[in-house]
């Protein structure tokens, strides 16, 4: 990793080849004319400001006339040379040029920049040359005029012809090494993508696009490659790629950012940067590049205190946060060392070759690129641990449901054995009751003590059909069972267990049906109903059953206990559980549980409600 970043960082700051140092020194002034309204011979008479080096005027309109004179003597042997001299001009994206120069008693006009290309080309490609006469210019001054959308940093150098072919080979090679490796970086972050579907790279290949797109409009890669893109559109092309490269920026910051819960502030911040990246697109479509180039800076110089705050209101930890807040140190300290409004008469930066403009060929999205691929492939590594340690705990958690399985099945049959084997001596003590029964009615004896032990064996026996009912319930499949059982009849079966119905009031739907297994309806209706009559304190149970929609049959049943004999809600369906203020009476606490179970099974839903002094059971039966 130690090695990718050495060799990431040499790729970056790179140096751009030339031919070799300038041979020739040459006095230069300018003139910024911002209403366009000066001619070459206006123009002269103005106050021109000498300068040394690039000229760097920023984000600025307009007209700007440069003033060049080679003095007297030459200060190089050069002069006898037989290779002409030249006049270069960079960098490539200035639109519009016109080289002056009075020769033979009258001033020769050469044009060139993208807007309009030299009749008689004297550098090979990607840079702007013009025919330099040495004659007279220790005596004479030439003027050059400059227009441009882009941000105003311009260099001239006069050289040799032999110098400016040897240049313009090493601006191609320098400009083709730097498109080859952004559409390099492309190719592989659409084929990660590919593989692994993620909104990061997405944005990153968005944002390497934009990085291609700036690279050949800033080149000239565009004129020379597309014959029929104009100047307008190339212009357009690199407006729109430096806002796209900024908003995918902060667009993939977020993205990162987010997945461990920032501020809600932060992400209000990163929409309104991402609005005016908007706003901005729309100044370039207009033909306000100048305008939107200014904003772009801006934005550049806001995003980066944005996105470390944001970093640091994380809620959850975020891994590589220092190699994040890093990265934008360092997007900042590139941004402050390019600001392009220093006019000095000598700039330290320029020999140090640092990055000075949004059109520089290093930013060929190598650094972000190293970052996202790094931040992908970290992801990647976690989440294939993360899905393994899961599938270890399935396995785990597997093997634990087996052996749980197995102990639930033993306790089944355990169930099964013993209910069977009650069974049979309990029909034994019936049988012998019966006997005993008849013979004291027979000998004119009382049967009190008898009805008392029949009614322990029927307790007994209830109780252990209820336990057995249980377990059944908990092997038995509802679906592919259900019959239409007609509400009132069902109703009409089960009050007449009970002697007093004049304690119920009921609410049956004229014609409403169940759609149900019978056997698990009737257990449903009857703990119900049973458990109210057991429970219920002064007032009437009610019971109603309507058609609540066409796909949903309303059971519901409530009735007024006393305030401290409220079940716990937590505990009602659960399986032995009995309120404190009943257990002398008769039961095991099994009913709710079984009424819960048989629910489930046949996809219905049971609801339990506390208004005021009622408690409410409500089962919700799918038709």
């Amino acid at each position: 990793m130690k090695r990718l970043c050495c060799l990431l960082l040499l790729l970056f700051f790179q140096l751009h080849l030339y031919a070799g140092p300038n041979r020739y020194v040459i006095e230069t002034a300018y003139f910024h004319d911002d209403q366009q309204k000066h001619t070459l011979e206006s123009a002269q008479a103005q106050t021109f400001t000498p300068y040394r080096g690039q000229l760097r005027l920023g984000f600025v309109g307009g007209e700007t006339w440069i003033r060049i004179r080679l003095p007297a003597p030459l200060n190089t042997p050069a002069t006898n040379s037989a290779s002409p001299l030249v006049l270069k001009v960079e960098p490539y994206s200035l639109d519009s040029l016109a080289f002056f120069q009075h020769t033979a008693g009258t001033w020769s006009e050469q044009l060139g920049g993208e807007l309009q290309p030299p009749k008689k080309k004297v550098c090979i490609e990607l840079q702007h040359c013009f025919v330099f006469d040495a004659s007279h210019a220790d005596k004479d001054f030439a003027y050059l005029k400059v227009e441009t959308t882009a941000v105003r940093i311009i260099r001239t150098d006069v050289v040799t012809a032999d110098e400016a072919l040897t240049s313009s080979i090493a601006a191609i090679k320098s400009v083709h090494a730097a498109l080859n490796l952004s559409i390099a970086l492309l190719i592989l972050s659409v084929a990660f993508f590919v593989f692994e579907r993620s909104r990061l790279l997405l944005a990153f290949c968005c944002f390497q696009t934009a990085v291609v797109l700036t690279i050949c409009a800033f080149s000239g890669v565009f004129p020379q490659g597309w014959t029929f893109m104009t100047v307008v559109q190339a212009n357009t092309v690199a407006g729109f790629g430096l806002v796209m490269r900024m908003a995918m920026t902060v667009l993939m910051a977020w993205i990162v950012v987010s997945a461990y819960k920032p501020s809600s502030t932060y992400g209000k911040w990163v929409a309104a940067v991402l609005w005016v990246c908007g706003f901005n697109l729309l100044l370039v479509f207009l033909g306000y590049e100048t305008e939107a180039g200014l904003l772009n800076y801006f934005i550049g110089i806001v995003s980066p205190f944005i996105q470390i705050w944001g970093a640091r209101t994380v809620r959850e930890p975020m891994p590589g946060r220092w190699i994040f807040t890093a990265g934008w140190v360092l997007f900042l300290l590139i941004i402050v060392l390019g600001v392009p409004y220093n006019l000095g008469a000598q700039d330290w930066r320029d020999q140090y070759n640092f990055a000075q403009t949004s059109g520089d060929l290093r930013f060929n999205g190598i650094f972000i690129g190293s970052v996202v691929f790094w931040l992908v492939t970290t992801e990647k590594i976690s989440r294939n641990k993360k899905k393994f340690l899961e599938l270890q705990a399935l396995k785990i958690q597997a093997a634990e449901s087996k052996v749980h399985e197995e102990g639930l099945k033993e306790r089944r049959d355990l169930i099964d054995m013993l209910t069977h084997e009650l069974k049979t001596p309990l029909s034994t003590i019936k049988f012998a009751l019966a006997s005993l029964k008849r013979v004291a009615l027979a000998q004119g004896e009382s049967t009190d003590r008898m009805l008392h032990i029949n009614a322990s064996v029927e307790r007994m026996d209830a109780m252990i059909e209820h336990v057995a009912l249980s377990n059944k319930i908990e092997r038995t499949e509802a679906r592919g069972l259900e019959e239409n059982v007609s509400a009132l009849e069902l109703m009409n079966v089960v009050m007449q267990e009970y002697r007093d119905p004049d304690r119920f009031e009921l609410d049956i739907q004229d014609g409403v049906m169940f759609r149900a297994a019978p056997h698990f309806l009737a257990l449903i209706i009857e703990n119900l109903v049973s458990n109210a009559v057991k429970y219920a304190a002064e007032g009437k149970i009610k019971i109603t059953i309507h058609d609540e929609t066409e796909r949903l049959t309303t059971f519901r049943i409530s009735n007024r206990v006393a305030a401290e004999n409220h079940p716990d809600e937590s505990r009602l369906f659960e399986r032995y559980y009995r309120h404190p203020s009943f257990q002398n009476s008769p039961g095991m606490g099994i009913g709710l549980s079984l009424v819960h179970s048989a629910a489930q099974k046949m996809g219905a839903q049971v609801r339990y409600q506390k208004i005021d002094h009622d408690v409410v059971f409500e089962v919700r039966f799918p038709r």
